[in-house]
């Protein structure tokens, strides 16, 4: 819940022995939609505009790797695709109106994170084999 969604509040107010309650209208609000989905068609733009390529070129790649994507997760296959992550299905359910795929998603890190954490891990390793006493008697 958002800071400028909260409202005051007045607290209940204690109703004598007998008197009954009365019922209190309350104006409802439409929640906003926080997370927008992903369409195919904001994906296709969005590979255009990344590569560079026409869209009539990039449509069909688009919607022949979605076909792929979806056929490997209906056979139950786990999903490892660098950069978008590693997909594991945990289980199904075969409901009326279609399958539900209860799955896990990790993600790596950013690649600048990761290139700076290894730069730095083997410089930390290069400087500890050259001060090591081994390296110093094998030298």
């Amino acid at each position: 819940m958002s800071v400028s969604s909260v409202k005051n509040v007045t607290p209940p107010v204690a109703l004598a022995a007998g008197q009954n309650p009365s019922p209190m209208v309350v104006a409802t609000t439409e929640v906003e939609n926080q997370t927008l989905a992903l369409t195919k068609k904001e994906l296709i733009d969005e590979a255009v505009l990344r590569s560079g390529i026409k869209k009539k070129d990039a449509k069909p790649v688009v919607e022949a790797l979605l076909a792929v994507l979806g056929e490997a997760v209906a056979e139950g296959r786990d999903l490892n695709l660098r950069p978008f992550g590693k997909l594991r299905i945990n289980r199904s359910e075969t409901r009326s109106n279609g399958t539900i795929h209860i799955c896990r998603l990790r993600q790596p890190l950013e690649a600048s994170q990761n290139g700076e954490e290894a730069e730095e891990k083997s410089e930390a390793e290069g400087s500890l084999s050259l001060h090591s006493p081994l390296a110093e008697a094998a030298g």
